[in-house]
């Protein structure tokens, strides 16, 4: 129980860490707002390590690929019981 116990204060330390948390990601979008491509959990997950976060891609609770500019709140499943959520700008590259 104790590991457990500990895992869930990581996960809750880590939690707090990331709550303000934003990172920006510039993709070829189109009109609309539309992106040509999309962002993907492995996008968020290599914004997030030049950050110094090093997250699982599983973790990264995105439905679907994000296919528009804007802020995106995207929940990270730290822990079973431990979810936390930061902002994906997407912006448009020049």
């Amino acid at each position: 129980m104790r590991r457990e116990a500990k895992e869930v204060a990581d996960a809750q330390d880590l939690s707090k860490m990331m709550a303000n948390v934003a990172i920006t990601i510039a993709q070829k979008a189109g009109e609309n707002e539309q992106l040509f491509g999309s962002v993907t959990s492995k996008d968020i997950v290599e914004a997030l390590e030049k950050q110094g976060y090093t997250i699982e891609r599983r973790k990264i609770q995105l439905a679907e690929p994000i296919k528009t500019l804007g802020e995106h709140k995207v929940p990270i499943r730290l822990h079973r019981d431990v979810t936390t959520e930061i902002a994906v700008n997407v912006v448009r590259e020049e």
